[in-house]
């Protein structure tokens, strides 16, 4: 171990987690003051508030419930952090690992810094608040920050997408699950039950998670059964299939290099060395890949992290795979290669759904139990998947238990090879003729009424979107369209009108 230049190793130190249940919302802490509380316990075994004293950058994921200009900077001030570089995240699930790969930069550069990456959100609160007409005395000027990176305008929605009402996760993400029935050659009620099962094994992790929203153990059943308390959302997701973001919840993490952790007093079984990582992005936008089901940037993500780590995926112990819907963990599982009936845990916290989605965070949260269970030696090697927007920015990490042999160094080129082997397709806006359905889905009223389906849909090699007549979209509600009973791979007429494409069966 002394061979090493244990300055370019990066670990992450420390972890803070709080999930608050009041019913109070002028009880309950602002979201600055949860992310004060979540980093003092980050730094609680280090030294505490004279570590924090010290932190070289403060970073903030973007929060919601927050209306603030400069939260990053107020929380530094707070923490004493004079001298910290403040900044506050863009928004997705896959910032807070973005955040620790930007870190582990600096710490392969050889800078020896000192980050806190933490975010917040009270939404929950903010919610109960205004259904009580109360207004809350939290801190924020009502503005939003200057953000790193700078928000997209779009968030990853194209105009036509828009245009039609896919533009929601509860849409995007469920439409993507027919791409992957279709894919695995499942009829509907073999992929629910899959689906059911997958989601049961994430379940049964929130509900011994003592940070969960739900820590309530439900079988793979009462997942898909729908019921008065489990409505359908979009098809084939009832809510309990559906990231929960109403939630009060506070993570942090401490990350550095090795050398520094060792003077703060950690040990080497301490801390998570962070043996691996790497982000990119797919193509912008859904309608334009060329495959639904799969993600050619996470799969290059994986194997740039895994070689930076000398590991194969069979060494891998267990995963964290970003889980706001069942198609995210199931495009990444496969994405990955990891079989359907692979044993290994693929979360380690419990899936927005269970555990909660706090905003951008629940991935601060990921980091924060891979940390516990390497330090328990529950696990010895873990891959932490973030995933943003609609399975668009990927960032993932391979934290390990032993140490590197020799420091990791930063992929180079990713993107690049990401985007030469990309091959985006054009999307029309109004085109009209034959055409074929790549994926659907059809969002629910709150009373249990199915509105039209959804569909992007393939013209003469191109892309549109469309909604559906009312007697395609009951055919393919009732499982009699498409391969398998999918509905994808219909045969469709594509038709502009007024209102948007309109898609009827040929």
């Amino acid at each position: 171990m002394s061979s090493v230049d244990w300055t370019r190793v990066p670990v992450v130190v420390g972890a803070g987690q709080l999930t608050v249940r009041e019913t109070d919302p002028l009880a309950a802490p602002d979201p600055l003051a949860a992310m004060e509380q979540v980093a003092e316990l980050a730094a609680a075994d280090l030294g505490g508030s004279a570590t924090l004293r010290r932190l070289t950058h403060c970073w903030t994921v973007h929060s919601l419930s927050l209306r603030h200009s400069d939260p990053a900077g107020d929380l530094a001030r707070r923490l004493g952090a004079q001298h910290a570089q403040a900044r506050c995240s863009g928004m997705g699930g896959n910032v807070p690992q973005w955040l620790i790969n930007r870190a582990a930069d600096l710490v392969a550069a050889g800078s020896q810094p000192l980050v806190l990456v933490v975010g917040a959100e009270m939404l929950a609160t903010r919610r109960q608040a205004k259904r009580a007409g109360i207004r809350l005395p939290w801190p924020g000027d009502g503005g939003w920050p200057q953000t790193w990176p700078p928000l997209e305008p779009d968030l990853g929605v194209h105009p036509v997408e828009r245009a039609h009402g896919l533009d929601q996760a509860t849409s995007m993400y469920a439409l993507v699950e027919s791409a992957l029935a279709a894919a695995a050659g499942h009829d509907p009620a073999a992929h629910l039950r899959a689906v059911a099962d997958l989601m049961a094994r994430a379940n049964a992790v929130a509900a011994v998670n003592p940070y969960s929203w739900f820590p309530v153990r439900r079988s793979a059943q009462e997942l898909v059964t729908v019921g008065t308390d489990n409505r359908m959302v979009c098809h084939p997701y009832p809510k309990y299939l559906n990231a929960v973001m109403d939630v009060d919840m506070a993570a942090a993490v401490l990350v550095t290099d090795a050398a520094t952790a060792f003077r703060l007093g950690a040990g080497p079984d301490a801390v998570a060395y962070l043996a691996g990582w790497a982000d990119a992005t797919d193509i912008w936008y859904l309608s334009q890949r060329p495959l639904l089901h799969r993600s050619p940037a996470l799969a290059q993500c994986l194997a740039a992290a895994l070689g930076a780590g000398h590991l194969g995926l069979e060494d891998v112990t267990g995963f964290d795979l970003y889980a706001c819907f069942p198609s995210s963990v199931e495009v990444a599982r496969d994405s990955f290669g990891i079989p359907a009936d692979d044993p290994r845990p693929l979360t380690l916290t419990g899936a927005l759904p269970y555990h909660g989605g706090p905003g951008s965070n629940y991935v601060t949260h990921a980091v924060a139990n891979t940390l516990d269970q390497l330090r328990q030696g529950a696990q010895h090697a873990v891959i932490v998947h973030g995933n943003g927007y609609y399975l668009t920015k990927h960032a993932v990490g391979l934290y390990t238990r032993q140490p590197p042999s020799e420091p990791p160094v930063p992929p180079e080129g990713l993107q690049e090879r990401v985007d030469a082997a990309a091959s985006a397709l054009a999307v029309d806006p109004s085109p009209a003729g034959p055409g074929t359905v790549v994926a659907w889905t059809a969002p629910y009223d709150r009373d249990g009424t199915p509105q039209a389906a959804l569909a992007v849909v393939e013209v003469d090699g191109r892309r549109t979107v469309a909604r559906a007549d009312r007697e395609l979209s009951t055919a393919l509600l009732t499982d009699t369209a498409g391969a398998h009973g999918t509905g994808v791979g219909t045969a469709v007429h594509v038709e502009p009108t007024p209102e948007g494409n309109r898609i009827s069966a040929r």
